[in-house]
């Protein structure tokens, strides 16, 4: 008797530590279930009903705005026609995996609603894209640094928000560090190297730690000339997250003054990545921004 065939992997590749971050489970699931559904010749409304969801229900799954129960999942599996039980078990897994609590959900009392999508797909990035016009990225900011910034906006916090809040940067930071986490490339305007935030002391350790994390093979720093940034037009800080699995797509994150954007979209993405190649080109080689750092360290 011939031996059977391998199933087929639902899955371009395999998911490896992303694994590890039930938000983008829940994105990598969600667009394996509208591929498959469409696959079926099916529209969201038309699986609600044969299903007995809520209206409605099969879109937000799809974008990963709703938890996936197993038994959900199982039932639009076998609606799509998946009856293979080793595809099905490895999903099932998967959508047990996605139900976990994210890390983040400890600080949602100092998380706002619109930081959050960057938070928490930040961890399952291979590589984080930052420009920052204002302040050094959150990423790399010395914990008395961070204080001074956070204190320095718009809302009035307590002491211990302003804690938590320095907190969370540094938990963020933590993850940046995990041995298979995202490569960093920072390009900040060099107005940001002359903005004494917390006082030149503060300043002064602030670019000591730049120093520092330019040694780490992971991070790639540059500072934009003023004549750089002035000519790109890039007004506000924005974030672009690549991922290495094709499961996932990538993502830009724009933040404004009180909300921010966060997009998925191919066409935006494209145009903003296109952005920071262009910035990022023009910028000040690490070496050159190494030195460049060096000497306004001299100058405070």
């Amino acid at each position: 008797m011939a031996a059977a065939e391998p199933s087929t992997p639902l899955f371009m590749s395999p998911l490896g530590a992303v694994e590890g971050n039930p938000t983008a489970l829940k994105l990598i699931l969600g667009g394996k279930l509208r591929e498959l559904r469409v696959g079926a010749g099916l529209d969201p409304s038309a699986v609600d009903t044969r299903l007995g969801f809520s209206r409605s229900k099969t879109s937000r799954i799809e974008l990963g705005r709703h938890g996936c129960k197993p038994a959900d999942a199982l039932a639009l599996l076998n609606l799509y026609g998946v009856g293979d039980e080793v595809r099905v078990s490895e999903f099932l897994r998967l959508v047990e995996q996605s139900r976990r609590t994210d890390w983040w959900h400890s600080f949602s009392d100092v998380l706002s609603d619109f930081f959050t999508p960057l938070v928490s797909l930040e961890g399952a990035a291979s590589t984080i894209r930052t420009y920052e016009p204002f302040y050094v990225p959150g990423l790399l900011q010395t914990e008395e640094y961070a204080r001074a910034v956070i204190q320095s906006g718009p809302a009035r916090l307590y002491a211990h928000e302003v804690h938590r809040r320095v907190d969370l940067r540094r938990e963020r930071q933590r993850q940046l560090a995990q041995t298979d986490g995202p490569r960093l490339w920072a390009v900040i305007d060099e107005s940001v190297l002359m903005r004494a935030v917390g006082g030149p002391e503060v300043m002064r350790g602030q670019l000591g730690h730049l120093i520092e994390m330019t040694g780490q093979p992971r991070i790639t720093l540059q500072v934009a000339p003023l004549s750089v940034t002035a000519s790109v037009g890039v007004g506000t800080g924005l974030t672009y997250l690549r991922f290495a699995l094709r499961d996932l797509k990538d993502a830009v994150y724009i933040e404004h003054l009180t909300d921010s954007t966060f997009s998925q979209k191919p066409q935006v993405v494209e145009q903003y990545r296109d952005m920071m190649d262009r910035i990022g080109a023009c910028a000040l080689t690490p070496r050159e921004t190494r030195d460049l750092i060096m000497e306004r360290i001299s100058a405070l």
